[in-house]
């Protein structure tokens, strides 16, 4: 049935499917989403859609609170989103970029936050490895966020017995590089190998626009990286985002930089040259390589702990969403914060 009508259930579970940190999508976000995919249905179309996919067993309704995807109704809309998906997540990301407003001058602003929901009992073991990331200076900028039991961390509620940990993405800085007057286009993302706490050299590659999924999520979840121990000895593998930008841009973006090293905001790794590989990666002519290093970089130590191996893909995922900046933590309070949870 869903393969016979796939073109009428297709958009649906691309909708329900593209934001599994939801817990539930109401009838009018989910309008708003067919409405992003350029479709113009009726709200009882909508209705009569998602009765049908709820009689088959894929998706489930409570009440007005909204719907959700199945197991079995999860495996069905990666299937027949696999195409569609290919390089969505770089319209996505410029769609994130353009929602956040973090200026470290004003001290304030909207941030892309990267979280998970964990066992409380798994936290207090994390916190060495934290603190240990944004001591080297591989994370992004210097807060993270920190729910409670019952509190609330990108529109989830924590339940009992877990905590919400979240870390800035690199779209804050990408979004902040943008609104200084330095567009910069993502390219890949990269496993860096770190050497004496230094980037060396990129050792794998995914190209943003050739991937279904966040190429930095599958070097993580490939347990190809070595977050904790870069953090520590000063040798390893990490994440980071290849980015390039118009040469002209390059005043600008060096003026950032210093401004960021100057409120405590790390996260730029490295700047290239006009039209000159940035390290082992070539770089088109006219433009300037750019190395972010990722929000997903002190997250990564879940999955190098295998605090996260196994279980269902799509719940094993982060969420991803916009943060006020003063709802975070200075990375210092991490370790109080905790013991109080705990």
């Amino acid at each position: 049935m869903v393969h016979e009508h796939a073109e009428r259930f297709q958009p649906i579970l691309a909708a329900l499917r593209d934001q599994p940190w939801r817990e539930l999508l109401t009838s009018s976000e989910l309008m708003d989403a067919l409405t992003a995919q350029g479709l113009n249905q009726s709200e009882r179309t909508l209705r009569l859609h998602c009765a049908e996919l709820c009689e088959a067993g894929l998706v489930d309704r409570e009440g007005r609170r909204g719907y959700r995807l199945t197991a079995i109704g999860s495996e069905i809309a990666r299937e027949l989103t696999a195409s569609r998906r290919l390089g969505s997540i770089l319209y996505r990301m410029e769609e994130t970029m353009c929602q956040l407003t973090f200026d470290p001058e004003a001290d304030a602003g909207l941030v892309s936050i990267n979280a998970y929901v964990l066992p409380l009992t798994l936290l207090p073991s994390l916190v060495d490895d934290i603190e240990a990331v944004f001591r080297a200076g591989l994370a992004v900028g210097s807060r993270v966020l920190l729910a409670g039991p019952g509190e609330d961390i990108l529109g989830r509620a924590v339940p009992a017995g877990h905590v919400g940990l979240g870390t800035m993405c690199s779209l804050t800085l990408a979004s902040l590089l943008m609104r200084r007057g330095v567009p910069t286009q993502p390219v890949f993302g990269g496993l860096l190998a770190i050497e004496a706490g230094k980037p060396a050299h990129i050792l794998e590659m995914v190209r943003y626009d050739a991937t279904t999924l966040s190429p930095n999520e599958l070097f993580i979840r490939a347990h190809l990286t070595s977050v904790a121990k870069a953090a520590r000895s000063g040798a390893g593998a990490i994440t980071a985002s290849v980015r390039e930008l118009p040469m002209s841009a390059l005043p600008r973006l060096r003026e950032v930089h210093d401004m960021c090293l100057a409120f405590g905001f790390p996260g730029i790794l490295a700047i290239g040259r006009p039209g000159l590989p940035l390290m082992n990666i070539p770089v088109h002519e006219g433009r300037v390589g750019l190395l972010l290093s990722t929000g997903l970089n002190p997250l990564a130590c879940l999955w190098e702990r295998s605090a996260l191996s196994g279980g269902d893909p799509d719940t094993a995922r982060p969420m991803v969403g916009p943060a006020d900046w003063k709802s975070l933590l200075p990375v210092h309070s991490l370790r109080a914060r905790a013991d109080e949870l705990t």
